[in-house]
């Protein structure tokens, strides 16, 4: 709110945030929130996630990229980002999409997998949507951004999804992101 003054443009995004990240994890809410081809992939991540993870670990980690995208979404259509976080979410889209070819190339090519160079990418991915995330919303939110890129960058857990045989769920995930990525939608 501008020098004190109520604003119901600033209620109602605290309002939509506040919301949001109270149901973020529920099923009905992604369905709100969420396309058809999103839900989809992160159902699938988080099929792959609980075979290698606690399972609650698993659905906290993709609970918090959901609430983290909408809350995002959210700054976004209300115009509350800067042109400077504008072109840091743009960096973050493009370093994510790195990860995320990296990631079908290690399940497409035998022998590629780099865990160096992955855990390199999601840490450059991390700090380009930080910087977004530090300045509008809570040191809880960006807390949990950490925990996402901290998980998701453990070395014991990418060997597992990517050093030797790659499991069919890998697979079935790697196939879909690669549907994705050709249809230019991620």
């Amino acid at each position: 709110m501008d020098g004190g003054a109520w604003c119901a443009r600033d209620i109602s995004l605290r309002a939509q945030k506040k919301f949001l990240s109270r149901v973020g994890g529920a099923a009905s809410a992604r369905s709100l929130v969420l396309d058809e081809h999103a839900a989809k992939l992160l159902d699938q991540f988080l099929t792959v996630l609980r075979e290698r993870v606690e399972k609650r670990e698993a659905e906290k980690l993709v609970k918090h990229v959901i609430k983290a995208a909408v809350k995002l979404g959210v700054l976004r259509r209300h115009g509350q980002l800067s042109p400077a976080d504008d072109r840091a979410l743009d960096a973050f889209r493009s370093k994510f999409h790195t990860v995320l070819m990296a990631v079908v190339s290690f399940s497409e090519v035998e022998f590629s997998y780099d865990r160096g160079f992955l855990q390199d990418a999601l840490r450059d991915s991390h700090q380009s949507l930080k910087s977004v995330v530090e300045r509008h919303l809570s040191d809880k939110s960006v807390s949990r951004l950490a925990g996402i890129f901290a998980l998701a960058s453990r070395g014991d857990l990418l060997d597992s999804l990517f050093a030797g045989q790659i499991d069919e769920g890998v697979l079935k995930l790697t196939r879909m992101l690669r549907k994705e990525l050709d249809k230019g939608w991620l």
